[in-house]
């Protein structure tokens, strides 16, 4: 005679709601040490219409992608006090294509950052033009100070370039937490030096 637990439909459904809240737990955890896996802020596939927002007068745009070396990572984090990000590398350019003043057919770049400030994460589409200037700054997600995503502070960092001060209470201005605004601005200059480290600036203001 064999002897053996029976499983009851009871005991199966304690067994499942177990489960379901070890899992909720894992999760929990995981969300409370890595806080940015909760922010899942691009785009999946080609995010058109986020870069629709970052240059407007592009007719198109094209995907390219550069590898920058670890020395070029470090020093594009050292120089914009920005942390590189994990999805920083391979770079990932989006080529705006459109009526350009020297006859290229190319208006300038976007790239997707990800940075986090004081309060939480947030996730920037920036558009560079040429020279390393700003055009565009678009806040994507944002999980810290909501007046990160205002046009009278976004509006600012329009045609700043890496000879700009990119600072909070000089050149920039902001009502809100000042170090979520650093924060912002910080990747906004790490791109810069990512752009510069490709090759893609024609003369940097």
């Amino acid at each position: 005679m064999k002897h053996g637990m029976k499983t009851t439909p009871r005991f199966a459904l304690a067994l499942c709601l177990l489960h379901c809240l070890m899992l909720g737990l894992i999760l929990s955890l995981m969300l409370g040490l890595y806080p940015g896996i909760a922010l899942q802020a691009h785009e999946t596939g080609f995010p058109e219409e986020t870069l629709k927002k970052v240059f407007p007068e592009a007719t198109g745009f094209t995907l390219r992608k550069k590898t920058l070396t670890p020395g070029q990572l470090r020093q594009a984090e050292q120089l914009s006090g920005s942390k590189v990000q994990r999805n920083d590398n391979p770079l990932l350019l989006y080529v705006a294509l459109g009526k350009s003043g020297d006859g290229s057919g190319v208006l300038g770049t976007v790239l997707m950052l990800d940075t986090r400030g004081p309060i939480g994460g947030m996730d920037l589409a920036v558009g560079y033009k040429r020279d390393g200037s700003v055009n565009r700054v678009v806040v994507v997600e944002n999980a810290d100070d909501p007046g990160l995503g205002s046009a009278g502070f976004l509006d600012q960092i329009q045609g700043k370039g890496l000879e700009a001060d990119l600072s909070v209470g000089q050149d920039i201005q902001f009502s809100g937490e000042a170090r979520s605004a650093q924060a912002l601005l910080n990747a906004v200059r790490r791109g810069m030096y990512f752009l510069e480290a490709a090759g893609l600036m024609s003369g940097a203001k």
